[in-house]
């Protein structure tokens, strides 16, 4: 099976007085916002708490009280060979509270259900082999890295949009518009430049240039932006990359690389990025920490505003806030809306890059607080008037960022 992380939603458990009921939890939506596909994470830990027994031999199934199978899954977070994780989308009215039974069954009763998410990491060779492990290349060239990766690097999706990751010295992140709620990743890229071109599943609508794109990250520190190459040689600027698979659907992926011995302006930092995506969002979800900070550093993250001259900057609520554009961005010149949700507490300032020169150029950059392995979150958002003929409107694309939002800020409660 796959495996997954922790999700967007922020999950509150807590111990109420109250006694367990057999194998019974309940899902509390405790707010008068209707939620569709709410994630919801409880670990094993967390479960034991909850209901009479877990079972570490067997795996947890869920059913609602009519009896219907609830679709999950369980992730090995750690790999150690023992699940870590429940993962699960459920849908909850106003104010709903949803009873849940849970039941410990053998691996091969759990139901196949529909895969709403998924990672594809593969090679360039002719049988397109899925790696679980790869040495970051340190070149700085697509050329290159289509030599070795296809997509040239790791991509992710779900049944609304997908990415990828240029797996060199760029780390530049893409989009792929999606016109299908199916799994497509796995048949694209197997030729150089196939996904450039519209096809029925959708394409590659993003110029990233030598811009952030689609939330890529980069160091300030003293007034000047650091990535994962030399800004002067183009040269990679780290000692080695990682990646890993965490988890690989049916509802939730989650990808992980690390950088290690990043030299910024003579200090050697490690990183860890990890992405994690799952069924019924507009957005990925990313998950930086960096260990070696001397002080001064802060995070940088982004959108590209190759063609866009207006950023839209709001606040939604005291937790949150997000960048915007909603432009003739994608590749045709089709409407494509793109945000990106921070949460308050991390956030300094909006940054322009420059729009020529080296380095980091044409991007709406933010500003976000960094300290020593402590994690930074953050959401990236993708509207694509070809997947949603909605997303033509700007206002559309700006209310759905706006309302995931107010789910962010009202937690889901499971006891």
């Amino acid at each position: 099976m796959k495996t997954f992380l922790t999700v967007s939603i922020a999950l509150l458990l807590f111990g109420c007085n109250f006694s367990k009921i057999d194998n019974e939890i309940l899902i509390v939506n405790a707010t008068d916002i209707t939620r569709v596909d709410q994630a919801i994470t409880i670990s094993k830990e967390k479960l034991s708490t909850l209901i009479t027994s877990v079972d570490n031999k067997l795996f947890p199934l869920l059913k609602d009280s009519d009896g219907r199978t609830i679709p999950s899954q369980i992730d090995d977070l750690d790999k150690d060979g023992e699940w870590d994780e429940l993962f699960f989308l459920i849908d909850l009215k106003e104010n709903e509270t949803k009873v849940l039974s849970v039941s410990f069954v053998d691996q091969k009763d759990i139901p196949a259900f529909t895969v709403r998410s998924n990672i594809r990491f593969a090679d360039m060779t002719s049988e397109h082999n899925e790696l679980d492990n790869a040495e970051r290349l340190k070149s700085s060239d697509s050329p290159n890295s289509q030599k070795y990766f296809t997509m040239e690097g790791p991509a992710w999706e779900n049944d609304k949009v997908a990415f990828r990751n240029y797996y060199d010295a760029r780390s530049g992140f893409d989009i792929f518009g999606k016109r299908t709620s199916a799994m497509v990743l796995d048949k694209v890229g197997l030729t150089a430049h196939s996904y450039h071109v519209l096809a029925d599943w959708g394409m590659d609508i993003l110029k990233v240039g030598n811009s952030l794109g689609a939330g890529a990250i980069a160091i300030k520190k003293d007034g000047k932006f650091y990535r994962f190459t030399d800004t002067e040689t183009n040269a990679a600027n780290f000692e080695s990359g990682t990646i890993e698979i965490v988890a690989d659907g049916p509802l939730r992926s989650i990808v992980k690389w690390k950088i290690n011995g990043w030299n910024v302006d003579g200090n050697k930092y490690n990183l860890t990025h990890e992405i994690s995506i799952w069924g019924g969002t507009q957005f990925y979800k990313s998950r930086v920490e960096v260990s070696g900070l001397k002080g001064g550093e802060t995070l940088l993250t982004g959108i590209v505003n190759m063609h866009s001259d207006s950023l839209i900057f709001a606040e939604p609520n005291d937790k949150f806030v997000f960048l915007a554009t909603h432009d003739n961005q994608a590749f045709d010149g089709e409407k494509l809306g793109m945000a990106l949700m921070l949460h308050k507490s991390d956030f300094i300032a909006n940054i322009q890059a420059p729009d020529e020169g080296q380095g980091i150029t044409q991007t709406y950059m933010a500003e976000l607080k960094l300290e020593n392995e402590k994690p930074v979150d953050f959401y990236f958002y993708s509207g694509w008037e070809l997947q949603n003929k909605k997303f033509k409107n700007a206002d559309y694309f700006i209310d759905l960022v706006k309302s995931d939002a107010q789910k962010f800020a009202n937690i889901i409660v499971v006891k």
